[in-house]
């Protein structure tokens, strides 16, 4: 099909080309502003789309015509938006060593540049809002975006993030620390082996004299 006439009718017709997979991500009517300043952030941050933010498909109205979801007080539809569903891994859910790893920081130091090169703070600095999708960043959930004055940049939002980051490092460290020792450990004097079992040990004296089965020591 010719790129003219596709692009026709992805304007006329855009569910023809959704892909499989999607985000409909429903407006809270509580929070109706932050729905709004989502849509504008996306519109705004079009040239990002696909690449280092989510596309935006679209708008579209929900009716539940049997049950009432989270959002829907009424019969009234409920505004909603579609939105690509990204392919990646959340900072927060990566493995301690990538998380660490200096290309990664690198990569959110770009995506931050670009937020600040299109005059845009994301407003909502953690790693769950971030994916790491092949060897990019990409930054997701813009509720609480804002415009980026042309005198200020987001090194406040990287900082935090790696504070975060750093943060994830310490707790891991701490939790690998208290992990229970393998192999033999002496205890009053006695050496306890952990058998492969869940729920039994072999207790044998420090100067290697018998074991006995549990219950039979006398």
């Amino acid at each position: 099909m010719p790129q003219l006439v596709r692009s026709w009718l992805q304007r006329l017709l855009p569910e023809w080309f959704l892909p499989t997979t999607v985000i409909l991500k429903e407006r809270n009517p509580t929070k109706a502003d932050n729905y709004e300043n989502e849509i504008a952030t996306y519109l705004h941050l079009r040239s990002l789309q696909g690449t280092h933010i989510p596309r935006l498909f679209g708008k579209v109205a929900v009716i539940y015509p049997h049950e009432q979801r989270k959002y829907q007080f009424s019969k009234r539809p409920t505004p909603a938006i579609l939105l690509e569903n990204v392919e990646g891994v959340s900072l927060h859910n990566l493995p301690i060593e990538e998380l660490g790893n200096p290309h990664l920081l690198k990569e959110l130091q770009d995506m931050y540049d670009l937020l600040t090169e299109n005059g845009v703070c994301h407003g909502d600095p953690r790693l769950h809002n971030f994916l790491r999708v092949d060897k990019r960043i990409v930054a997701i959930d813009f509720e609480f975006s804002r415009p980026l004055s042309s005198k200020i940049t987001n090194e406040d939002e990287l900082e935090t993030l790696k504070i975060e980051i750093e943060k994830r490092k310490r707790q891991a460290q701490g939790a690998e620390l208290e992990r229970p020792v393998q192999g033999p450990v002496i205890l009053n004097g006695l050496r306890v082996r952990e058998s492969s079992g869940t729920t039994t040990h072999d207790k044998q004296r420090g100067d290697e004299g018998p074991v006995y089965p549990r219950g039979s020591a006398t």
